[in-house]
C-alpha cells in the first residue's frame, strides 16, 4: 500500500473511532461491568506505593482526575465527602492522574479541599489506557473480588448522590432493587436545570450518532437555555457546528468558552481544531502541539496533527501521528 493510501486509511479509521468515542456513556473502553480490573502498582504523590493486590477484599472507588479541571476538583471533594459519610471500613478511595508534572497544583488543591486520600501517579498513562478511560474525570467502582461494578463518566450535579448509591450497592448495603430506588429518588430530588440540560446533551449525542444533526442541535440549544454557561454543552455545539461546516459559528462558540474559562483544555483543543478547519495550519499546529502536552484528549490531538502534517506534505510525520492516535484509541 502506498504512503498516501496508508495515511488515508489511518485517518478514516481514527475518525470513525473518535466519533464513536464522543458519544460513549458511562462505561470504559477496555473493561466491561463484571470483568476483572487490570492490576496496577503506582507511586503516590506522597512517595508511597499503592497496588491492586493490597486492596483485595475492599470496595475501591478509583477516580481518574486531571489537573486544573473544575469537574475533577468537584468530583474529588464530593467523593471524599461521600466516603466520609458512609464511614465503612471496607470502602477505599483512591485518585489517579497522568498529570505527574503538576504535583504542586495537586498538593495545593487537595489542601484547600481537605482531600487527602492517596493520589497515584499514572506514568505513561498506563492505567488510563488499560481501563480505556473515555472522559475526565472518570469514577470507577471495583468490588471486593476486583471486578468492575459501576462507572461514572464525567461530573454532573447529581454526582455525589449517584456515587453514594453505587457505593452502597457495591458494598452490599442495598440490592439491585434498592439501587434503582436510590437512583430514582436522586433523579427526582435533584432535578435541577443543570440536570435537565445534561439530559438534553445526552439526547443530542445519541441523535448525532444517528446522523440527525438538526435534531441534535435543537437539543443542545434547549440545554443551553437551561444552563447558558455550560462549557460542555457549548463545546458539543461547536463540534456539531463543525460537522455542519459552520466554521465561523464554531469559532465563535469556542471563543465564548475560552472567554469564560481561558485554561479550559477541551476548549483549547477545540480551538486548535477550528483553526485547522479555517486553513490556519501553522496556528493550529502550534495550539495542538501545546495541548498535546496538557493531554486533554491525546488521540484526537494526534489525529489532527496528522491531518495537518498530511496537508503540509509530510507523510512520514502524518503516519507517526496517526499511529499514536490509533494506539491511544485501541490500547
Amino acid at each position: 500500500m502506498s504512503m498516501p493510501a496508508r495515511s488515508l486509511v489511518a485517518a478514516v479509521s481514527i475518525s470513525l473511532l473518535l466519533t464513536a468515542a464522543a458519544v460513549q456513556a458511562d462505561h470504559l473502553r477496555n473493561v466491561e461491568i463484571g470483568q476483572t480490573v487490570p492490576p496496577f502498582s503506582l507511586a503516590t504523590l506522597d512517595g508511597q506505593q499503592i497496588d491492586s493486590d493490597s486492596l483485595a477484599g475492599s470496595v475501591v472507588i478509583l477516580i481518574v482526575v486531571s489537573a486544573e479541571q473544575h469537574s475533577s476538583e468537584l468530583a474529588a471533594a464530593e467523593a471524599h465527602q461521600v466516603v466520609q459519610n458512609l464511614h465503612h471500613d471496607d470502602l477505599k478511595l483512591i485518585f489517579t492522574t497522568a498529570d505527574i508534572a503538576r504535583g504542586e497544583y495537586f498538593r495545593q488543591q487537595r489542601d484547600v479541599a481537605g482531600v487527602h486520600e492517596p493520589l497515584a501517579l499514572d506514568h505513561d498513562r498506563k492505567l488510563y489506557g488499560d481501563l480505556g478511560v473515555i472522559v475526565l474525570p472518570t469514577t470507577v467502582l471495583i468490588d471486593r473480588a476486583g471486578k468492575l461494578a459501576h462507572v461514572i463518566s464525567g461530573h454532573k450535579s447529581d454526582y455525589p448522590h449517584v456515587l453514594d448509591a453505587y457505593a452502597q450497592h457495591t458494598l452490599g448495603l442495598v440490592d439491585d432493587e434498592g439501587l434503582e430506588k436510590l437512583l430514582a429518588t436522586t433523579r427526582f430530588e435533584h432535578d435541577r436545570p443543570s440536570d435537565r440540560a445534561a439530559r438534553h446533551q445526552a439526547a443530542a449525542r445519541i441523535l448525532r450518532e444517528r446522523g440527525l444533526l438538526q435534531d441534535a442541535e435543537v437539543q443542545l440549544l434547549s440545554g443551553l437555555e437551561l444552563d447558558p454557561g455550560n462549557a460542555d454543552l457549548l463545546l458539543d455545539l461547536a463540534a456539531l457546528q463543525l460537522a455542519n461546516q459552520q466554521i465561523d459559528a464554531a469559532a465563535q462558540t469556542v471563543a465564548r468558552v475560552l472567554e469564560a474559562h481561558p485554561e479550559h483544555r477541551q476548549a483549547q483543543l477545540m480551538h486548535g481544531i477550528v483553526l485547522f478547519h479555517q486553513g490556519k495550519l501553522d496556528e493550529a499546529e502550534a495550539v495542538l502541539t501545546r495541548i498535546l502536552i496538557l493531554n486533554p484528549d491525546p488521540a484526537r490531538t494526534h489525529y489532527y496533527l496528522g491531518k495537518i502534517a498530511e496537508q503540509k506534505g509530510d507523510k512520514d510525520q502524518a503516519l507517526t501521528h496517526y499511529r499514536e492516535a490509533l494506539e491511544r484509541l485501541l490500547g
